[in-house]
């Protein structure tokens, strides 16, 4: 994958890699495998049925990253929320040590739910009282029906219903999953030569770029308190039935007469911001071929598949020409870059998909490179690149 690259090459990496959600049946046969030095096949078709996303990458694409990485650069790897325990064994198996687990807060997840109520009387054969209707009226492009189409969203009309039996009465109001609002991200890193100060002067990397990762007073990109400082109480307070109370207050390092950074908050393990828009993702394909939003995540149009926002964002779109189903925000992307790369090191992205990572380095003026097998994936990559370089010029 990256054979023609030397050792020690690259400043950083940052990447969206297959999450492989369809785990294996017997986790002890992946890690005897990956313990042995071999492959892993899973056999699944993976996410919305495409292959590449069967699995996630085993600890033999993650040595070539390692070998390919500068010592003390950091390396940050999206995963799903059901296998990021297998991605970071795979990254520890590969040499990498996992320094931090971070968090993308998006919020609009659709619950992937099993109403137990319904699927009780639905297995009793009865038939449930329809008591009132209501209109899902956000899907998952990041804006409303009325919004991106001016009229009613009728197909996202659904029944409410009153238990028709008494087991599912006793479990009406039972699911079987929550809402995600929440991706997570692993930091890894090359392990350090000597100490950080050594490893910095030899490779010129080993730390995060703290000030240029700084929240904005009033950026939402920070999802706590909004305010200047961060009054806690202790677990003395008399609230608590200790007896007495104080608080303490966390202030930024004090600059001047200022008791607050004025550059914004010292950077945290999350980053709050919706998903990718649909002119955010479009943005600079209107040269590659149109499909359909069915056609885009691959149902059928008119289907009760397709009406279902488990089919994924783009779906209810008249025209779609970026079909790649999992792009990331270009503002998160941009900020994981400016933490994680020291100015004129290379960032380097191993699944890039559809070319948000490049797209961020542009931005961010800094060099990178990416790596993408789709054909029709390397279009959209190449298209959005294209863009963003113009606007950097």
């Amino acid at each position: 994958m990256l054979e023609g690259y030397p050792a020690n090459h690259f400043g950083a990496c940052v990447t969206d890699p297959p999450y492989g959600l369809s785990a294996p049946p017997d986790i002890r046969v992946v890690l005897r495998a990956w313990l042995d030095g071999e492959t892993y096949e899973h056999g699944s078709k993976g996410f919305m049925g495409r292959a590449w996303d069967s699995f996630v990458p085993g600890p033999e694409v993650w040595r070539e990253v390692f070998r390919a990485m500068k010592p003390g650069a950091f390396l940050v790897c999206f995963a799903g929320q059901r296998t990021v325990d297998l991605m970071g064994i795979s990254l520890r198996l590969a040499g990498f040590e996992l320094r931090d687990l971070g968090g993308h807060m998006f919020f609009s997840g659709f619950p992937k739910s099993l109403d137990l109520s319904k699927a009780l009387d639905a297995d009793l054969g009865m038939e449930r009282e329809v008591v009132g209707k209501y209109e899902v009226t956000r899907d998952l492009s990041g804006g409303s029906w009325r919004e991106l189409h001016g009229k009613p969203n009728r197909a996202a009309m659904h029944d409410i219903t009153a238990p028709a039996s008494p087991e599912a009465r006793q479990w009406s109001g039972w699911g079987t999953a929550l809402k995600p609002a929440l991706e997570p991200f692993l930091i890894a890193r090359k392990p350090l030569e000597g100490t950080y100060i050594q490893n910095l002067r030899r490779w010129g990397v080993g730390g995060l770029n703290i000030d240029a990762g700084r929240y904005a007073y009033g950026d939402k990109a920070w999802p706590g308190p909004q305010d200047n400082d961060d009054t806690r109480r202790t677990s003395k307070g008399g609230d608590n039935g200790l007896g007495g109370s104080s608080t303490f207050k966390i202030r930024d390092r004090k600059i001047g007469d200022q008791e607050w950074n004025p550059l914004g908050r010292w950077p945290a393990n999350v980053y709050a911001t919706p998903k990718a828009s649909r002119s955010e993702r479009e943005a600079g394909c209107e040269r590659l071929p149109a499909k359909t939003g069915a056609e885009a995540v691959e149902r059928t149009a008119g289907s009760a598949g397709l009406d279902n926002p488990r089919a994924g964002a783009g779906r209810t779109a008249d025209e779609v020409r970026n079909s790649h189903p999992t792009v990331k925000p270009l503002a998160l992307m941009r900020w994981l870059v400016r933490l994680v790369t020291p100015p004129g090191e290379i960032v380097l992205d191993p699944f890039l998909g559809s070319g948000t990572t490049l797209c961020a380095c542009l931005r961010e003026r800094r060099d990178g490179v990416g790596i993408e097998a789709d054909p029709e994936h390397l279009a959209i990559c190449e298209a959005r690149i294209d863009y963003h370089r113009g606007i950097r010029s």
